[in-house]
C-alpha cells in the first residue's frame, strides 16, 4: 500500500476527520501513487492518521475514508452504500417522494460518489478517481442495495478532468432511461431528463422549498426566476396561484416546464418565457406576490465570490421592487463559497437600494436526504432566504 506522510504541522485537519488533503499538506507519496489506489495517511512523526484515495494530479490530493490506526474492512464501500441508501429507507422526513439523494458524498462517508434515485431508476456521479477505479463494486453495491431496475452514469467532464479519469456515460444496467423521466413529489409530477439535465437532471435538494412554495401560493401572483424545468411553477400552480410566470433560457428546460404545467395544473393561467432571467427581472410594469429566485451556481471557485455577490445583489434588488407590499420573496445561492451570513448581507445591500425594508422570516437549506457531515462544512452549499416585503 502507498503511503502518503504529510508536511509536519499540517495535520490538524485530518485529526478532525476532515476528508480533504490538499497538495500543500503532503510531503511525499512512497508507493506507487496511481489515482485512485488506496494509501494509508501519517503525520509527519510516521503517526498512522487513517486511510484514504489519491488523486494523484488533483487539488484534493487525498479523499479520506477512515480516520484512526486500524485497517478498514475490505467491504467498506459496500457498507457504506448499504447504510447511506438504509437512512432514507422509511425516513418520515422524505415520505410521498419516489425521486431522492441516495448517496451524498463526502456527507455519507463515500467522497466522490453521487446517486439520485428517479423511481426506478438510479443516476450516478464517479466524480473522483478513487470511486471510478472501484466501479464495479460501486455499481455492485447499489444494485445490491436498491434493486432498482437500470441505472445511468452521468459523466461530469471538469471533474474527469480534475482527477485524471475517463468522462463516462451511459447505462450501468437494466434500459436507457426514456427521457423524460416522470417523478412523483408530494402530489407533484415533474418531467426530468436525466441525460442531459442539470445536475442529475431535477433539483431534489429544492423539494422542502417547492413545499413551502405550494402553501404560499393560494390566490397570489407567482414570479419564478431561473425556472429551469419548472419546479417551484407547477408548486405554486398546485397551490392556488392566480397566475404563475416563469422565466428560463434554456430551451429544452423551458419545454419541460410547459409539459409540467400542463400535467399539474391546466386550469391555472400560466406563461413560460424563453428568456434571461437576470433582464427580465429589470423589466419595469407587472408586479408581483411571491417571487422565486433560484440561480445556477454564481461562484464555483472563491475568487468568483465578488463577481457573484454582485449578481445576486442585482437580481434580489430588481426582484424585491417587483413585489407588492406584502409580498413573500424566497431567494436562494448554491454555493459553499456564498455562505448564510453573506447571503444575508447581499439581501440587506439590496432592500437597501431599492428603498423596500425587507423581513427575514426563514432559512432554507436542502431536504434530509442532502445531508451535511459535521466534519464537512464545504458539504454545506444551498443558502435560502424567506424574506418578506
Amino acid at each position: 500500500m502507498a503511503v502518503v506522510v504529510l508536511h509536519p504541522g499540517r495535520d490538524r485537519s485530518v485529526r478532525r476527520r476532515h476528508p480533504w488533503i490538499r497538495p500543500g499538506a503532503v510531503a511525499r507519496v512512497d508507493g506507487a501513487a496511481e489515482p485512485g489506489v488506496q494509501v494509508r495517511v501519517l503525520s509527519a512523526e510516521g503517526e498512522p492518521l487513517g486511510f484514504g484515495h489519491l488523486s494523484p494530479g488533483s487539488q484534493l490530493r487525498v479523499r479520506m475514508l477512515w480516520f484512526g490506526k486500524e485497517t478498514p474492512p475490505e467491504d467498506l464501500i459496500e457498507r457504506r452504500i448499504a447504510e447511506a441508501v438504509e437512512r432514507r429507507s422509511g425516513s418520515p422526513l422524505l415520505a410521498g417522494t419516489d425521486a431522492l439523494r441516495l448517496v451524498n458524498a463526502e456527507s455519507d462517508g463515500l467522497p466522490g460518489l453521487t446517486v439520485d434515485r428517479y423511481g426506478d431508476l438510479l443516476v450516478v456521479k464517479l466524480n473522483a478517481a478513487g470511486m471510478e477505479s472501484r466501479r464495479e463494486r460501486v455499481v455492485a453495491a447499489l444494485r445490491r442495495a436498491t434493486g432498482a431496475a437500470a441505472a445511468f452514469e452521468r459523466a461530469d467532464s471538469s471533474a474527469a478532468r480534475r482527477e485524471g479519469i475517463a468522462a463516462r456515460q451511459g447505462p450501468l444496467w437494466g434500459e436507457p432511461p426514456q427521457v423524460p423521466v416522470w417523478i412523483e413529489e408530494r402530489g407533484r409530477r415533474h418531467p426530468v431528463d436525466v441525460v442531459a439535465g442539470q445536475k442529475t437532471g431535477f433539483y431534489l435538494d429544492q423539494r422542502d422549498s417547492r413545499d413551502l412554495v405550494e402553501r404560499l401560493a393560494a390566490g397570489r401572483r407567482v414570479l419564478d426566476l431561473f425556472a429551469y424545468t419548472g419546479g417551484f411553477g407547477v408548486a405554486a400552480a398546485r397551490g392556488g396561484a392566480s397566475e404563475v410566470v416563469l422565466v428560463e433560457s434554456s430551451a429544452a428546460a423551458a419545454e419541460l416546464a410547459r409539459l409540467a404545467l400542463e400535467r399539474n395544473a391546466p386550469q391555472v393561467p400560466a406563461r413560460v418565457r424563453r428568456e434571461d432571467a437576470f433582464r427580465v427581472a429589470r423589466e419595469p410594469g407587472e408586479d408581483f406576490d411571491l417571487i422565486v429566485v433560484d440561480p445556477p451556481p454564481l461562484a464555483r471557485v472563491r475568487h468568483d465570490v465578488p463577481r457573484a455577490s454582485r449578481a445576486y445583489k442585482d437580481v434580489l434588488l430588481h426582484a424585491t421592487r417587483r413585489a407588492r407590499p406584502g409580498a413573500y420573496l424566497l431567494a436562494f445561492a448554491c454555493s459553499h463559497h456564498v455562505g448564510p451570513d453573506l447571503f444575508r448581507k447581499i439581501a440587506f445591500g439590496a432592500s437597501l437600494d431599492a428603498g423596500r425594508p425587507l423581513r427575514v422570516l426563514g432559512t432554507l437549506g436542502p431536504p434530509a436526504d442532502h445531508p451535511v457531515s459535521a466534519d464537512h462544512p464545504e458539504g454545506s452549499y444551498l443558502t435560502g432566504l424567506l424574506l418578506q416585503v
